[in-house]
């Protein structure tokens, strides 16, 4: 499927922007612990995970993750909503190409 196709952008833009992106990440990351990764499944959650602090939004078919409110997820005891994603991004990081 093409990502670039549920927010009506074109793939070159699509990938002008990860690239543009990944740059920035790699100039933050000479200063400090900075792990990027890309994956092969269908984007569904944005995740940023900060230590053990996990932001999370949505993506859906008519807008992109960053225009999607952003959750702070943190862990509580019996945390089932921090848990669960806990275990989406570790999957997701299983299969994913480390590039930074």
């Amino acid at each position: 499927m093409d990502r670039a196709a549920g927010p009506e952008e074109s793939s070159e833009s699509l990938a002008g922007g990860v690239r543009l992106a990944e740059s920035r990440l790699r100039e933050l990351a000479a200063g400090g612990t900075v792990e990027v990764y890309r994956y092969s499944s269908l984007p569904v959650w944005r995740i940023i995970r900060l230590d053990t602090t996990l932001y999370v939004a949505s993506f859906a078919s008519t807008w992109e993750g960053h225009e999607s409110a952003t959750y702070k997820v943190v862990a509580t005891p019996h945390g089932p909503l921090y848990q669960g994603f806990r275990r989406l991004f570790d999957s997701m990081l299983a299969d994913a190409q480390r590039v930074i």
